[in-house]
């Protein structure tokens, strides 16, 4: 009997499953509907010292609660349900289902508001590195402004998540926190700028970060990650998360 053809990939899907990462540069979103989105996690922003110390968190340092550096907001939609009836977020969402499949589903999602004229970078990491009850996954990174390399846009290594995951090392920062990282050379890196309306999209193996932020606007982006995990992973996933408070770790 002859096999049944597979489905053909689309572009971002090919890219994804050959070099680990894509661009998308529309979602099929219009202004409107980035600025809904927008408004939604300004307003978590607005209330950041507001939120739970391990929920919103600064990446950078002699920051406060009232007025963080580098702020994140980690479960963006739980404290904002809000988000998940965005068009925004339903794009991503396609764009999931069109590299993983039909059974994939959302698992988490956080935002980083990096400001203008900080030389910070996001060290190289994998996203698999944080959560090892994740089966095959795939991070969308949507910016809500042009994003340019001087602006911070993000970073990848091609072709690095076909070895799997691989150890991290772990140093201190100037404010004592904990970074895991991964050694990258410069040259091997590939920037990937992204316009308003578009994203980038990873998969969780793949070795990524992001440059400083030297443009002349906050470099606001939200990341909303997806999985394929089975049912039982995904309940211990949640238990795990409920119990250690894992997430952003």
């Amino acid at each position: 009997m002859q096999r049944p053809a597979e489905p053909a990939l689309s572009d971002v899907a090919r890219q994804v499953r050959a070099r680990g990462f894509a661009h998308v540069p529309s979602l099929g979103v219009t202004t409107a509907e980035l600025r809904e989105a927008q408004d939604l996690l300004d307003g978590l922003f607005s209330r950041f010292d507001q939120l739970p110390e391990d929920k919103a968190v600064d990446l950078g340092v002699g920051g406060t609660r009232e007025a963080p550096v580098v702020p994140e907001v980690l479960d963006c939609s739980v404290f904002e349900p809000r988000l998940r009836q965005t068009a925004v977020w339903r794009a991503a969402h396609r764009v999931a289902r069109d590299v993983l499949g039909p059974d994939v589903h959302a698992t988490y999602d956080h935002a980083i508001y990096k400001p203008p004229g900080l030389a910070g970078v996001t060290s190289w990491h994998q996203d698999a590195a944080f959560d090892l009850q994740q089966d095959h996954g795939l991070a969308v990174w949507v910016p809500f402004q042009d994003t340019a390399v001087q602006d911070g846009c993000m970073r990848y290594v091609p072709r690095s998540h076909l070895d799997g995951l691989v150890p991290h090392a772990l140093r201190t920062g100037p404010a004592g926190k904990e970074v895991f990282y991964l050694d990258v050379a410069d040259e091997s890196a590939e920037d990937v700028p992204c316009s308003l309306g578009g994203a980038t999209v990873h998969d969780f193996y793949t070795f990524h970060g992001a440059g400083s932020n030297l443009g002349s606007s906050v470099r606001r982006a939200w990341v909303l990650d997806f999985s394929t995990s089975p049912l039982p992973r995904r309940v211990a996933r949640k238990v795990k998360r409920a119990a250690f408070s894992l997430i952003g770790r």
